[in-house]
């Protein structure tokens, strides 16, 4: 221990010293206990950008006075929770972060010699970051690429090639691009680039899945994949309407309905030719025509006609996707009594009756031909859950609560044990300390006023054997009871000699 240490707890003493050094020891603890607990709450206000974009946006954000931090090598930007709506109102108003590539604000510079071809690619650039703009604001999209494939036409003739498009749509947290998305983003370039199509869209999503349907109607696989989704199509649809019906009927709920559709994608060409013979018509007519001469000759005259029978061609073409037959499965939930025992619900079967009502109102609803084959099959069984359930209460987890909570309880608890350890500090330092005095010096012989003990020796003088007697127990006692205060005294006496 160095000597400074040593001779500050000499003069103040071991158990004061002790008392000062858990003292400071618990403020230390106190003090970045609420440092901590005081620092703010750190939310990300931009991830993903790029490195080149990150040092404009930390400028803004300097010159803005908010403090952020870095995070994954400056992928990523925190803000404190209270300033992130200051954070993002301030880039906004720089222009941060760049929102991709840029849109038709390329020709607001001039473009004097420039040529046709240099323009052509920055007016397809231009294009392509409007549409990545507007297919980005879509609701569950973080962020679009479009790249658009644009045929040169061939002197004043049209495009030898369709215009193509791809996109790439990266998607929020917890996102789906349905169907109805996909097709939507495909009419949409479609409607925007001259010479696209909805068909020569294809849409992927950052993992490579592909979105959009392929345009393979040639293959087996692209007229099997379509075919059974127009399958799907129409048996939702069938199913909706019947289940729509129904729930106005016995409840929502309380009837399931299953489609089953058979469709015909024959395709059908039939041509035919017909004759009728007992209807005719002239096909051709011939005549010659003798004229009598002057000089007693003559002319002849003849007729040839010509007739051929009625035809008749027809060419038929039969629809594809037609309905063979339809197969309804429909599944009734008894009646539950609401005015029972809700632990032990009864049920009442439907009568047959019902049962009829509700397959005819099936039939009608779905439009079933008895002649086509259609069949629909009602079934009354007992649902266990058809009881409204009760609406779930959103419970948090306990990992938020204990995040949400947990600084303000530090804090409290921080204070807490600040002022109980300052409170026993201060009973500890005003507790009673019993002052060793030494005993008056007495004349004592010193022979017979000599104790075991060694600071007795200096300082007692000749005095009475029972006086002496008592005088050692008292010193003896209060050495046993308080040997700090002894020590200390017996160095002061050191000193002083």
């Amino acid at each position: 221990m160095p000597p400074v240490i040593q001779d500050f707890i000499d003069r103040i003493g071991t158990r004061r010293a002790l008392i000062i050094g858990i003292g400071i020891a618990a403020a230390t603890l106190i003090f970045g206990l609420a440092r901590w607990a005081s620092q703010p709450q750190w939310v990300p206000a931009f991830t993903g950008i790029p490195l080149e974009s990150a040092g404009q946006m930390t400028d803004k954000l300097d010159q803005a006075g908010v403090q952020y931090k870095l995070e994954r090598g400056g992928a990523d930007i925190l803000v404190a929770a209270p300033d992130l709506a200051k954070a993002r109102v301030a880039l906004a108003r720089g222009g941060v972060p760049n929102q991709g590539r840029p849109g038709f604000e390329l020709f607001d510079q001039p473009s004097w010699g420039l040529t046709d071809f240099t323009q052509r690619i920055n007016y397809r650039r231009a294009l392509e970051g409007e549409l990545e703009r507007t297919v980005g604001k879509m609701r569950g999209i973080e962020s679009a690429q479009v790249h658009l494939v644009v045929h040169e036409t061939q002197g004043f003739g049209a495009a030898d090639k369709p215009a193509e498009a791809s996109v790439v749509l990266k998607l929020r947290s917890g996102a789906d691009a349905g169907k109805d998305v996909v097709t939507g983003i495909a009419h949409l370039l479609a409607s925007s680039v001259d010479g696209l199509t909805s068909d020569h869209v294809t849409v992927v999503d950052d993992a490579g899945r592909l979105l959009s349907e392929a345009d393979e109607p040639s293959t087996p696989e692209g007229v099997s994949n379509k075919q059974l989704q127009l399958q799907r199509d129409v048996e939702d649809y069938l199913r909706t309407k019947a289940e729509r019906l129904l729930g106005q009927v016995v409840g929502h709920g309380n009837a399931k309905v299953q489609v089953n559709a058979s469709i015909n994608f024959d395709r059908i060409e039939r041509k035919s030719e017909t004759l009728d013979p007992n209807t005719q018509s002239v096909a051709s007519e011939t005549k010659s025509e003798i004229t009598p001469g002057a000089q007693g000759g003559a002319a002849q005259t003849n007729s040839a006609t010509t007739y051929e029978n009625t035809r008749m061609t027809e060419t038929f073409s039969g629809a594809i996707g037609n309905l063979k037959r339809v197969t309804v499965a429909v599944v009734v939930a008894d009646k539950r009594d609401s005015a029972a025992n809700a632990k032990k619900p009864t049920f009442t079967p439907r009568t047959p009756e019902e049962l009829a009502q509700i397959e005819s109102l099936v039939r009608s609803s779905i439009g079933l031909d008895s002649a086509r084959g259609d069949r629909v099959s009602v079934v009354g069984i007992r649902f266990e859950d058809n009881a409204p359930a009760a609406v779930p209460v959103p419970r948090r987890d306990i990992g938020q609560v204990a995040q949400d909570v947990q600084r303000p309880v530090l804090g409290i608890v921080g204070l807490a044990l600040a002022f109980v350890i300052a409170f026993l500090s201060l009973k500890a330092i005003k507790q009673p300390t019993t002052v060793f005095e030494a005993p008056p010096v007495m004349s004592l012989p010193r022979a017979e006023a000599i104790d075991e003990s060694p600071f007795l020796t200096a300082h007692v003088a000749a005095a009475p054997v029972p006086l002496a007697n008592a005088l050692r127990d008292r010193i003896a006692a209060s050495v046993q009871q308080q040997p700090d205060v002894a020590a200390r005294l017996v160095r002061a006496w050191i000193k002083e000699g």
